[in-house]
């Protein structure tokens, strides 16, 4: 599979199973804290859980409480393993760098352009290397 370049906002290896959306997020009201499901009714994942996948929005809908309720997942294991988007807002980055310094864990969050964020939309899988790379490992019809 091909290597795509991406740029790292928070850093790590990931790799996980993918949930796609071309509908940004809002963490503060559209995710449970407690379970990682998606709770906006409004959005295309609702129903869905994050917690130990691969997030992939075009960008989050921006609250300065995300990086709070980011931190909050990582420290119940409810985040998702890695984020990936067109657009990262700092401030729910924060909370993942956040809980790499307290908790020793976080998200992996990389950018891509949306070129090639169009390109993984049937992507099953997305590996995140540490060289500011990702690749789909399986796509939805080519296991």
């Amino acid at each position: 599979m091909e290597w795509y370049e991406s740029k790292v906002i928070v850093g790590g290896k990931s790799e996980g199973e993918v949930l796609f959306s071309e509908i940004p997020l809002s963490f503060w009201g559209g995710v449970n804290v407690s379970d990682g499901y998606i709770m906006d009714v409004r959005h295309d994942l609702h129903g869905q859980c994050i917690k130990d996948k691969v997030l992939c929005i075009p960008y989050d809908k921006g609250s300065c409480s995300g990086s709070g309720i980011m931190l909050e997942m990582i420290r119940r294991k409810t985040a998702p393993l890695a984020i990936l988007c067109v657009e990262a807002e700092p401030v729910l980055s924060l909370g993942s760098v956040m809980g790499y310094r307290i908790y020793q864990r976080g998200v992996v969050i990389h950018t891509v352009t949306d070129e090639i964020y169009q390109k993984l939309k049937d992507a099953k899988s997305i590996e995140f290397d540490d060289k500011g790379r990702i690749r789909a490992v399986r796509y939805e019809n080519n296991s």
